[in-house]
């Protein structure tokens, strides 16, 4: 069950109804501050928490502004949450009302500031499910014409319960019937699911691990459910250790408590630093003190206390855990606090991080970054707060959403990420600007295409168009790769900040095209010119490897892959017919488990360049490859 959509409405800097689309792993909320983006992780949280404690306030959460439209109503709706259901959630739900039940996999939830309201949008198929219940009854004749009669559930449960008759099959139907809440297939659904639902967990910059705990005022604080987030943090960790707060007030059994405390540590430890590059010679060790110090001070002056310390193996110190950088300490947090909670849910979370890298230095966001990608996003959905361009993957501009403070409607999210101001875009801009100072040098005349292997044909073609004294490509070209048609929006804003003429080429899809055309629409291209490669070989899909010849290409393949195809080698008579001879191959991979079924696309295209001579391409190649080369140099005029 995966949350795709999110609307969120009345939650305090939120004043009209704003929404977003989440993406099926990794979602990046990016804003200035005071923009709002807290705030919109605190709806989320609380539509649906991972703990009892945190619900909807109109006192404290609704906008300020508006709070005379509340009094006496808190059926107002603050969000209204899609979900895609995947195979195991339907069949849990068919299991339980029959076969088919569902119209389809999308279901929604709307939540207001009434606690006990939730409002649920299933797709039940009553017909179904009648049909269902119908064909588990074996009656006699005229109990059967009857029950065919009802044409809704509750006419049917209605003749059911009046029928003369019983036999083992109305006594079964009449039980699964029962076991729905009200008898309600409808109700019967939302239980299921609501067991199913992956709840929110919250985790934001300031919610870290103590240094020191007092245990006696640990255990009042978790007895009055008082806990600070970073104390949850504190308490999971021990949870993982299978230690128990009062465990420290008895004695009896010291050195095993230790070694409890100790394996705990090193657990968290060893899969912090999986991920942490900036010091990979720390641990983090927990300690009990028996009496607090002189002239303590609540809440430390009641004993035993419970320190948690940071060792440095090359320095061979300890110190403070609060005491170590605010960055590390926040990542051990929430990796303590994280792994409870996964290792107690049944169904994955959707996990909500506030600016979780505020505190981390460039490369260690980078960390952070990868660790969100490898450790969480696989199992569960990930949305996280940022204003860094450290922590915007330029190689995945897709789940950027932009938060802004509108003047009149208050907080609103844009899947658009240029549909917003300069400050809210500057760390995307950033991002793809370092990007770009690594990899590139960019000309006056830009050439965007969509990636590396792009520009290695595309001269090649030009190459092979000159020996043959046709026209190629101009060398005032700036060849550019950019990773992809979903970063194009982003570059042409780039390129087009800094008043260089930019062309782009790009492959020849269905979706290409309705990027291009919701580009055109939204008046994003700047001055950019658009070129597609099925221009040339008047195809609708196509790619730069469809001007060579299908022969060639084959052979860049099996050499580029040699050792895996050496014993059988592509043959052209191997690929199926189709339009992309990209597609084709990996079909043909696929099917062999060549590489794992992935063609690297610039893998051929590094066979390429390490051929010594390339025999000269026929007549009807060169002249679709110069159409294309000329429409693009007709840019520059």
């Amino acid at each position: 069950m995966k949350l795709t959509h999110a609307e969120i409405r009345r939650y305090r800097s939120i004043s009209e109804p704003t929404s977003f689309d989440v993406e099926s792993d990794v979602t990046c909320l990016v804003g200035k501050n005071e923009s709002g983006k807290t705030a919109i992780l605190q709806a989320l949280y609380k539509s649906f928490p991972v703990g009892s404690s945190s619900c909807f306030d109109t006192d404290l959460d609704y906008p300020s502004h508006l709070t005379r439209e509340i009094r006496g109503n808190k059926r107002v709706k603050v969000t209204k949450l899609t979900y895609e259901l995947d195979e195991a959630d339907i069949a849990a739900v068919e299991d339980v009302i029959g076969p088919n039940s569902l119209s389809n996999n999308v279901v929604s939830i709307d939540k207001s500031y009434n606690q006990s309201e939730c409002t649920w949008s299933v797709p039940v198929d009553d017909e179904k499910v009648l049909h269902f219940l119908r064909s588990q009854l074996d009656l006699p004749q005229g109990d059967t014409e009857r029950i065919e009669k009802a044409d809704t559930v509750e006419k049917f449960i209605e003749i059911l319960g009046t029928l003369e008759s019983k036999t083992p099959s109305s006594d079964d139907v009449t039980k699964r019937i029962n076991g729905w809440r009200n008898q309600s297939p409808l109700l019967a659904a939302i239980d299921v699911l609501h067991k199913r639902r992956p709840k929110f967990v919250y985790f934001g910059d300031y919610d870290v691990m103590p240094g020191k705990v007092s245990i006696p005022r640990l255990i009042d604080k978790e007895n009055n459910d008082t806990l600070e987030r970073g104390e949850e943090a504190l308490l999971a960790l021990l949870s993982l250790a299978g230690v128990e707060l009062s465990d420290f007030i008895s004695t009896d059994n010291h050195e095993h408590l230790i070694r409890q405390m100790e394996n705990a540590s090193n657990t968290i430890s060893d899969e912090v630093f999986e991920y942490w590059s900036q010091n990979k010679e720390l641990s983090v060790e927990l300690k009990d003190i028996s009496s607090p110090e002189p002239g303590a001070e609540p809440p430390l002056d009641s004993a035993p206390l419970l320190q948690v310390r940071v060792r440095n193996q090359r320095h061979r110190v300890t110190v403070p855990f609060d005491e170590r950088s605010r960055g590390f300490v926040w990542f051990f947090s929430f990796l303590a606090y994280f792994s409870k909670l996964e290792s107690e849910s049944e169904y994955p979370l959707v996990l909500l991080l506030d600016e979780p890298g505020l505190n981390l230095h460039a490369t260690a966001q980078n960390d952070l970054l990868r660790f969100i990608d490898e450790r969480l996003a696989p199992k569960h959905q990930v949305i996280f707060t940022t204003h860094s361009p450290f922590m915007i993957n330029p190689h995945n501009i897709k789940r950027v959403r932009t938060v802004v403070d509108d003047r009149t409607r208050g907080t609103s999210i844009s899947d658009d990420v240029l549909r917003t101001d300069k400050e809210s875009t500057f760390p995307l801009h950033a991002a793809l600007g370092i990007e770009l100072t690594q990899t590139l040098f960019v000309g006056p005349h830009v050439l965007l295409v969509e990636g590396p292997s792009d520009v290695i044909f595309l001269q090649f073609l030009s190459e092979q168009l000159r020996q043959a004294g046709k026209e190629f490509l101009d060398e005032r070209w700036t060849l550019v790769p950019g990773g992809g048609i979903t970063k194009l929006p982003a570059f042409l804003s780039l390129f087009g900040a800094n008043n260089l003429t930019v062309a782009c080429l790009s492959d020849s899809s269905v979706e290409n095209r309705r990027i291009l055309a919701e580009l055109k629409k939204t008046g994003k291209l700047y001055n950019a010119s658009l070129v597609q490669v099925g221009d040339a070989l008047d195809k609708t899909e196509a790619d730069i490897e469809d001007l060579l010849p299908e022969s060639l290409y084959i052979e860049l393949v099996n050499e580029a892959y040699a050792g895996q195809v050496s014993k059988d080698p592509l043959k052209v008579s191997d690929v199926p017919d189709g339009d992309r001879i990209t597609k084709r191959v990996e079909s043909v991979f696929s099917a062999r488990n060549i590489n794992n079924g992935h063609l690297n696309h610039f893998a051929p295209a590094g066979a390429l360049l390490r051929r010594d001579t390339t025999s000269g391409l026929t007549e009807s190649i060169l002249c679709r490859a110069e159409k294309l080369i000329k429409e693009i140099n007709s840019l520059l005029k």
